[in-house]
């Protein structure tokens, strides 16, 4: 082939390489989140209506986020349980979420040890196996707080995801230079955040920032302050400020958005909290549970615990361009429990009226139409 063939052929698959790479960085993507998912057994077996319900509703997305607050016990682990209350379950409910349509994990959160440092690489190795992207646990510090990187058809994804607080995660659990464990964020008895741990966590997010367009951050919130509850329902959570928005988190979810973060979605406590769009990006408080198969009293956590909502969000040549939001309700008896369905009529109604009323407080509309809702964007 005469040289200028050669070079007219290269041309053209330079040409053709950068069309692929500029249009697999367009920022046209669409996630939808939701809330924590404590899951021990395989919802395709124990409530198969609701995995089909959800395989509508998150249908069509390019990522699909939840926090995985338990632990994978593979077939043969010999691991045994940290406490009586640990929460663990087989291979097949990663299985179940990946039906429902799952891809993208936080393995962040306070039952992320439950089965000790080997559980918390045998969770990891199982998501792996199973082909999510996850972040919020690793062998050592760097990893734990290393971002995933998914790959969509709109554009690179990242997820920076971090835990904080909680009776379970002592130091033991938190990942260091040269140990397993969880990428931890310790708020100090002075209500400042652990320095080393908040630049190591914000060296990460501008490092992913660099890498993709669209950056989720996820924090798992446990620090809900002093038991100061009186005279409610006896078994009732008495930590009453759970339900508040603190002020810490707002502060940090802001420098995370300033480092690079496009979307700050936490969980925690088992409530909704506000949204907030803050400098162009989303910022959400709470969206409270997902999948609930908790062994803990029904009315440990109260109603709020039972109602949730998922966040459908479009970007558009990387800027936020719509959110909308479907309320959903959990099932509260028999082997249904903890697992989600559409809210509907009422209960639509009821959900979405307070999370509104939440949002407002940050200057966030929600437009109410029948039993879904829409943030107005400026």
């Amino acid at each position: 082939m005469p040289r200028s063939a050669l070079l007219f052929a290269g041309l053209i698959l330079s040409t053709a390489s950068l069309g692929a790479a500029g249009q697999a960085d367009r920022g046209d993507v669409r996630v939808m989140l939701v809330g924590q998912a404590l899951v021990k057994k395989d919802l395709r077996v124990v409530v198969p209506e609701s995995v089909t319900q959800a395989r509508g509703y998150l249908g069509g997305a390019d990522v699909v986020f939840t926090n995985l607050e338990s632990t994978i016990a593979p077939v043969g682990f010999a691991g045994k349980p940290r406490s009586a209350s640990s929460v663990f379950g087989p291979p097949e409910v990663l299985e179940g979420l990946k039906a429902m349509g799952f891809n993208l994990l936080s393995l962040a959160n306070n039952h992320a040890f439950d089965l000790l440092e080997s559980g918390l690489l045998a969770t990891r190795d199982e998501v792996a196996r199973l082909g999510f992207s996850h972040a919020g646990t690793g062998s050592n510090a760097d990893q734990a707080a290393g971002a995933a990187i998914l790959e969509t058809l709109g554009g690179k994804v990242a997820l920076v995801a971090i835990a904080s607080g909680g009776v379970q995660l002592t130091p033991e659990a938190w990942a260091g230079p040269e140990k397993a464990g969880v990428n931890f964020l310790e708020l100090k008895a002075d209500g400042s955040l652990n320095s080393e741990h908040r630049e190591r966590i914000l060296d990460a997010v501008r490092e992913a920032a660099a890498k993709a367009r669209t950056l989720i951050v996820y924090q798992h919130n446990h620090y809900w302050g002093e038991a100061r509850g009186q005279d409610g329902p006896p078994g009732r959570e008495r930590r009453i400020d759970r339900f508040e928005t603190p002020v810490w988190m707002e502060n940090w979810a802001r420098e995370l958005v300033d480092a690079g973060a496009t979307i700050f979605v936490a969980h925690g406590n088992p409530a909704l909290h506000g949204i907030e769009i803050y400098r162009g990006k989303l910022i959400l408080y709470g969206l409270g549970n997902y999948i609930f198969q908790s062994s803990s009293s029904l009315d440990r956590y109260g109603p709020l615990a039972w109602q949730s909502a998922m966040v459908d969000v479009q970007f558009t040549g990387g800027r936020l361009s719509a959110v909308r939001i479907k309320p959903l309700v959990l099932a509260m008896e028999g082997e249904a429990r903890g697992a989600p369905f559409l809210a509907q009529g009422g209960e639509a109604g009821a959900i979405l009226g307070r999370l509104a009323d939440l949002s407002r407080r940050y200057g966030t509309e929600l437009h109410i139409t029948g039993d879904s809702a829409e943030l107005t964007l400026k």
